[in-house]
């Protein structure tokens, strides 16, 4: 009888896909998801949790190979839509929660008469090593974050915790040996509690990601060639493929809303690189002290601005979109941020620098006005301000509140064809070398062909 290693290599590759279900993981992880299957007519499955069915839709609908497979929570007190917790906090409980659908997971695989070969699953979720082990396959961990980001976290984990609040944390093994104060630390690390079973088993799942048989990172060789050679050095089995950017994969095509059209219309209007655009993602809304500063930095800089504010519109000042006039929008709700971006009268992007916005705003050649919150924000903050002297800091921390004049003055400068002029030429570099990574013969083009080859 054939042993299980040669059954599983005469039969066609089926990928199980284990999203963590927040936007900011899922919408990249399908991306990927649809390049990998599209391109090398590779079968998913992608588990979906209920909240999730609408993003899901229109992957399905480009991914002709791919299959969704609804996994109701483990119970009904799920804490999926809890963004009002500090963010550690909402994906430990989430992380921790989601380890409920294991069994669930195991039971559909072995009665499937097309069981999974490979199961690829976000870096938020290793216990899925656990799921994999079980079915004896291999596991790729998708890394929603970037090179500096999962080289951080993974030193971490692996070190003493919890860390001293009063000591700035210095990093030796990583390229550079960065540092950071304690307050720039990822916070899913520095909410960490010792003894805590639900922290413990999350910390587990973290490290259980050094087991996985391979990693894939959205990123790209010209922005981490550094930390993706530490990565593929501390895991040790030459198995790590950046492939970003993975947002131009096409599984997000959508018809264009009349809100779009509206903001590419006025966009049509103004000056290229004349404006200012202002977005801090779907998890952030600024205090109001913060707010407050915003809006009459952009009314006093005498800049263009968009400023998309998502759905609540109470982080709005009063009166603002009346006495900027004609050289403002406001985008209330959803915002078509890469078309904005891409946009020839855009000229910066003020962000918190979330992964997923870093990247889009890379992908433009825009330069960044970088404000970082939270997360691991502040990693990608100093990796386009320092390392690829690409963006501006403009502030630091979810309590900073800068002033006015000097805030009017970046963003006046920001969009001033006589400033800049290195760090705009940065961030035309990164761009062509983003497009120049994905296209047939590129960096990432190539990693993705190595993987494919591997999993067939």
């Amino acid at each position: 009888m054939p042993g299980d290693a040669e059954v599983l290599s005469r039969r066609r590759p089926h990928v199980l896909v284990v999203p963590f279900p927040a936007q900011g993981h899922l919408l990249p992880l399908l991306d990927f998801a649809h390049r990998l299957s599209f391109r090398h007519r590779i079968h998913l499955t992608v588990a979906v949790t209920p909240s999730n069915l609408a993003l899901v839709s229109s992957f399905l609908a480009s991914t002709p190979l791919a299959a969704a497979l609804p996994l109701p929570l483990p119970d009904s007190s799920s804490p999926e839509h809890a963004s009002d917790l500090p963010l550690g906090t909402h994906h430990v409980l989430l992380a921790v929660h989601l380890s409920g659908l294991r069994a669930s997971l195991l039971s559909w695989a072995r009665s499937n008469p097309d069981p999974p070969t490979v199961v690829v699953s976000d870096f938020f979720l290793g216990w899925v090593q656990l799921l994999a082990d079980d079915l004896r396959v291999p596991r790729v961990a998708f890394y929603s974050s970037g090179a500096f980001t999962a080289s951080v976290l993974d030193h971490l984990w692996k070190g003493a915790l919890p860390l001293d609040p009063n000591s700035p944390v210095v990093l030796d093994p990583l390229p550079g040996s960065p540092s950071f104060p304690y307050e720039h630390v990822p916070s899913v690390v520095r909410s960490y509690v010792a003894g805590d079973p639900d922290w413990e088993l999350v910390r587990e799942g973290f490290l259980l990601n050094s087991r996985a048989w391979g990693a894939v990172v959205n990123s790209f060789d010209a922005l981490e060639r550094d930390f993706l050679e530490h990565m593929n050095h501390c895991l040790d089995h030459g198995r790590v493929w950046a492939v970003g950017p993975v947002a131009d994969s096409g599984c997000r095509a959508e018809e264009r809303s009349p809100e779009a059209e509206k903001i590419l219309s006025w966009l049509g209007t103004c000056p290229p690189r004349s404006v200012v655009y202002v977005c801090f993602g779907s998890m952030y809304k600024p205090p109001p002290a913060q707010a407050a500063a915003l809006g009459a930095a952009l009314e006093a800089s005498g800049a263009r601005f968009v400023w998309a504010v998502g759905a609540d519109v109470a982080v709005l000042p009063e009166g603002i979109e009346k006495r900027a006039g004609e050289r403002s929008l406001v985008v209330r709700g959803w915002a078509p941020q890469v078309e904005i971006l891409r946009h020839a009268a855009v000229g910066a992007f003020v962000t918190h620098c979330g992964w997923n916005s870093t990247l889009e705003g890379v992908a433009a050649g825009v330069v960044l006005v970088a404000w970082p919150m939270k997360a691991d924000q502040f990693i990608d903050a100093r990796l386009m301000v320092e390392l690829h002297g690409a963006a501006a800091l403009a502030a630091e921390g979810a309590a900073a509140v800068p002033d006015q004049g000097n805030l009017a003055r970046l963003f006046a400068d920001a969009v001033d064809e006589s400033n800049w002029a290195d760090m705009r030429a940065n961030a035309g570099a990164l761009a062509a070398a983003a497009a120049a990574a994905v296209e047939e013969g590129g960096s990432s083009w190539v990693a993705l062909e190595r993987m494919a080859k591997e999993l067939k």
